[in-house]
């Protein structure tokens, strides 16, 4: 099995929707789910609309074109011409990618550069990207050279009309670290516009909310980052902040990284240095009003560090959750948190037992949420062993990217349903032939 890029997931989050189960919930709960951008995504709809369309449908013809948009791994997406073209001319591209630019630029000025969508290239050096995987230490010439064309400044982005431009040549762009996001908020604006208004949507742990569940808040649960500990750090609600909290986001270095001679190499790459991150916070977690912009933050703040990314938190009045090693602390680990997230935390840096049993489902305390994970992560791995055994497939995850792989006989797979591209010809069909579609035609 191909773990490669679960890494982004980190807190693990959970979708602790329920009490103990669906069946406790008056009401009926739709669920769909499936892969998507090499990962899966899930959606969750409390008391559905009696007279909607195949929603189905509409989730994976959305998440097809996001793919269509901004995945690097299809021959003909539209971040792939853009980087494949030499020119440094405007480049005509839609809107959706050039809003998604024009936003990552916004985050990338506020972090002076600590977030950066054009990373890619440094990211494939590292063993972390879309290329063959070496697990070795790129030599510090190769690093300078690909820094050369690398940096947001040398990036340009317009949305009237929409377009893009490269001052070098040999700039790419690379949305890994907020496209999921994107999609997140995507997915939920279009159920509500179907008539569902109380919506759960997530895509490789990253959530966004709308509505209840028959007027409970919907609640995500928080890991620490500890790929042997499964105790639940959190649970905690959304949509109590009113409008502004409706998404979560995570990010994180403990499950992707490989060493050498005894060092550790974390799959985060500071864009300032071209060098993976060597600072102790292991994960953090940011609470925003879209899953866009907690997607971004997350994966910002977790390059600058556990200082200047709370100091940064508390500036921006970003709701965030740091959680950082440090061998004085008895768990191994030094929590600290800004806003909503802060309220879990005793003067001390440990968990508030009293806060998280609040925030958790059904008034249950850590057994309950430990037992609601347990079972389901147990039905998923089950679920995932059995694809495995019986479709000989390896399992592939997203380190927050718009993924894809290639199968054993060299064929592409296709990002949205992670199988051989021809599978989603079916898909494609029905999306042209679909006389409401609103969307960019493939």
């Amino acid at each position: 099995m191909n773990f490669r890029h679960v890494g982004n997931l980190l807190l693990l989050v959970c979708l602790c929707i329920c009490r103990v189960g669906v069946a406790q919930t008056p009401g009926q709960m739709l669920e769909l789910r499936g892969p998507t951008m090499g990962t899966t995504y899930s959606v969750k709809i409390f008391d559905p609309p009696e007279a909607k369309e195949d929603l189905a449908f509409l989730v994976d013809q959305l998440l097809r074109n996001v793919n269509d948009q901004m995945s690097t791994y299809l021959e003909n997406s539209e971040i792939t011409r853009f980087n494949r073209s030499k020119s440094t001319d405007w480049f005509p591209v839609s809107e959706e990618l050039a809003s998604v630019v024009a936003f990552s630029q916004v985050i990338s000025e506020k972090t002076e550069g600590a977030f950066d969508v054009t990373v890619g290239p440094l990211v494939n050096v590292w063993s972390f990207g879309p290329d063959p995987s070496t697990r070795t230490v790129p030599e510090g010439g190769v690093i300078a050279k690909l820094r050369e064309s690398v940096g947001y400044r040398k990036l340009s982005v317009r949305v009237d009309p929409p377009a893009l431009k490269k001052s070098v040549p040999e700039l790419k762009i690379d949305l890994s670290a907020v496209a999921k996001g994107y999609a997140v908020d995507r997915m939920v604006a279009l159920l509500n516009e179907q008539g569902a208004s109380n919506v759960f949507a997530e895509i490789g742990g990253e959530v966004s909310v709308s509505g209840n569940k028959a007027g409970q808040w919907w609640k995500v649960g928080i890991q620490m980052p500890d790929a042997v500990s499964d105790s639940v750090l959190i649970a905690h609600s959304l949509n109590v902040g009113g409008s502004d909290d409706l998404a979560m986001a995570t990010s994180g270095d403990y499950r992707n990284y490989f060493e050498v001679d005894g060092k550790r190499y974390s799959h985060t790459i500071d864009p300032r240095t071209g060098w993976p991150i060597e600072h102790p916070l292991a994960s953090v977690t940011v609470v925003a009003k879209n899953c866009m912009a907690a997607d971004a933050w997350a994966t910002a703040l977790n390059v600058l560090g556990p200082e200047e990314s709370l100091r940064l938190a508390k500036v921006e009045g970003l709701d965030v959750l740091l959680v950082a090693r440090d061998e004085t602390e008895p768990s191994g680990y030094q929590l600290r948190g800004n806003g909503a997230l802060k309220q879990y935390l005793t003067s001390d840096g440990n968990v508030d037992d009293a806060g998280g049993q609040a925030a958790e489902a059904g008034g249950n305390g850590r057994f309950t949420m430990f037992l609601v994970t347990a079972v389901a992560f147990a039905v998923l791995l089950f679920a995932m062993s059995v694809g495995v055994l019986f479709g000989q497939r390896s399992i592939s995850g997203s380190c927050g990217g718009v993924n894809g792989t290639k199968n054993e006989d060299g064929s592409e797979s296709c990002s949205l349903c992670s199988s051989p591209s021809d599978a989603c010809r079916d898909l494609r069909k029905r999306m042209k032939n679909n006389p409401d579609n609103e969307m960019v035609d493939v």
